[in-house]
């Protein structure tokens, strides 16, 4: 009846929507698809898919199975697929198995393409003069 769960998928259940007038600051770790139309600065850990719609913008680290970038990203981001749309901006360090540019995207940064670890998204030790 209402309210059962015994149908829905185990993890990842539901969407996360962050809206345009709010702005997160710190880490977040979000056990659902994830639509951001607002502004994350900080750590995003995501089980599941991330959009980032044309008004969205991620500042930080950001690490889902696939993400969707309409808006902005800059920052670490760690998935197995990247789509940067039409109107999208990636800006930084990407670490994904596949990425797709429509015409009029940008990518700005720099790609690894390896296996996926834990360790991926370690700060480089500074360079002694």
């Amino acid at each position: 009846m209402f309210g059962s769960n015994k149908n829905k998928p185990k993890g990842n259940a539901g969407l996360t929507y962050i809206a345009a007038d709010c702005q997160l600051n710190g880490d977040l770790q979000i056990s659902s698809d994830c639509m951001i139309d607002g502004t994350i600065f900080g750590s995003l850990s995501v089980q599941g898919s991330v959009t980032i719609d044309q008004q969205g913008v991620v500042d930080g680290h950001l690490e889902a199975d696939e993400v969707r970038v309409s808006g902005q990203f800059k920052g670490k981001l760690k998935c197995k697929r990247l789509s940067i749309s039409a109107n999208g901006l990636v800006d930084g360090e990407v670490m994904s198995d596949k990425i797709e540019i429509f015409d009029g995207g940008q990518f700005i940064g720099s790609r690894a393409r390896e296996p996926m670890t834990d360790n991926l998204l370690v700060e480089k030790e500074p360079e002694l003069a």
